[in-house]
């Protein structure tokens, strides 16, 4: 579970344009094709819309991409949960690679919820992780749910006010590689008494409104590492981000 020591980055082999990658000479990249018309994604969770999408419009909007060395992130096809587009989160043990996608929250947020389809089609380093959401108070990573590449089994992680972790272990089960996982994270920021919710697959695995969180707003809600070398392979779909 634990991270591996934050490395500098190198320069990016391509750069990101309108979801697509842009490569030099020596590589060339996919065009994504996708299904226009593909229904928009619907969240049980509460709170007012603020995006819903399915990337059928082959691009990242209203996501922000944060890519560096040798990761991807893009809208790629076949693989889908729905239509035929997702987006692609792939970092690998080189130094310096990085992929992630945020989406930035109004300040004063306090409450906040992502509804995601994830398919870690392949893990990391043994003694890693890799994310499925990750949810940000200014630059400090408050709340966080996470495969275990040894186990295959999902965790929370939060951020005490010292800056230690607390890790929870969500279910038994084998989160399998290769296959779509529905994950639902709800989380109100309130400092000692701050409260999440997580639903995986459809069933409820942790509920608690006394969460001790260094933290009284949230930032932003991520899908994909924010530090270099957290090696591991991903698609997201159908991602409904609320407040």
């Amino acid at each position: 579970m634990g991270e591996l020591r934050k490395l500098g980055t190198i320069g990016s082999l391509g750069l990101l344009l309108s979801g697509s990658l842009i490569f030099g000479p020596s590589q060339t990249a996919l065009a994504a094709t996708c299904r226009a018309g593909t229904a928009v994604p619907v969240t049980n969770l509460g709170g007012k819309v603020l995006t819903a999408t399915t990337f059928e419009g082959n691009t990242l909007a209203p996501f922000v991409a944060t890519r560096s060395g040798n990761g991807t992130v893009a809208v790629a096809s076949p693989t889908a949960h729905t239509g035929t587009c997702s987006v692609r989160l792939r970092a690998t043990d080189t130094v310096g690679s990085v992929a992630n996608m945020g989406y930035g929250l109004e300040a004063g947020t306090t409450r906040a919820s992502a509804d995601a389809w994830v398919n870690i089609v392949s893990g990391g380093l043994r003694g890693n992780n890799v994310p499925y959401v990750r949810f940000f108070s200014g630059a400090t990573r408050i709340a966080d749910v996470f495969r275990d590449n040894a186990t295959g089994t999902p965790w929370l992680r939060t951020t005490n006010p010292n800056g230690t972790f607390s890790f929870t272990k969500l279910s038994a089960s084998n989160m399998r590689l290769g296959a779509w996982h529905h994950v639902q994270m709800q989380v109100r920021a309130n400092g000692d008494k701050s409260s999440i919710e997580i639903w995986l697959d459809g069933a409820k695995v942790f509920a608690n409104n006394r969460v001790t969180l260094g933290a009284t707003s949230l930032s932003k809600v991520q899908f994909g590492a924010e530090h270099p070398r957290q090696m591991g392979d991903s698609y997201v779909d159908d991602v409904v981000i609320r407040r």
